[in-house]
């Protein structure tokens, strides 16, 4: 495992739970503190907690990777599909609803970085002559 790994991983899971629980527990605080009001909505609020609880546990489970020293390949993996498959979305909804406000294209900036992130370390990871960070951790179960 390279020395970015770990460390990386602790920032992934603190931004995927920070986001979780926010989105899980306190929609409204999180949309008021960038200048917006969510709708009470009950179809919108449950997507957006349902939402929520996947980035939640997606978290827990990177950071336990962290903690643990095991499935480092995949707590990377799930760290670039949960940030790039979020910073696509936003590209797409960019399509449909026109350009962000200054909080969103920021938020999105950091999506991507976190996730390109998790790419290069994960191809890293790949390309070391110990193999892959998984096969190292496979041993130890």
């Amino acid at each position: 495992m390279t020395k970015f790994i770990k460390p990386f991983l602790f920032v992934s899971a603190a931004v995927l739970m920070l986001v979780g629980l926010m989105l899980s527990f306190a929609p409204d605080m999180m949309y008021s503190s960038s200048g917006h009001s969510l709708p009470d909505m009950t179809l919108l609020r449950s997507d957006l907690r349902s939402g929520g609880m996947v980035l939640l546990v997606s978290g827990l489970f990177v950071l336990w990777s962290a903690l643990r020293g095991r499935h480092i390949e995949l707590a990377l993996l799930l760290s670039a599909l949960a940030y790039l498959g979020y910073g696509l979305g936003r590209f797409v909804s960019i399509g449909f609803d026109g350009a962000p406000d200054a909080t969103l294209a920021t938020v999105t900036a950091i999506e991507w970085a976190l996730g390109l992130a998790a790419l290069a370390l994960l191809w890293r990871g790949k390309s070391t002559g110990a193999g892959t960070p998984m096969a190292t951790n496979q041993a130890r179960i």
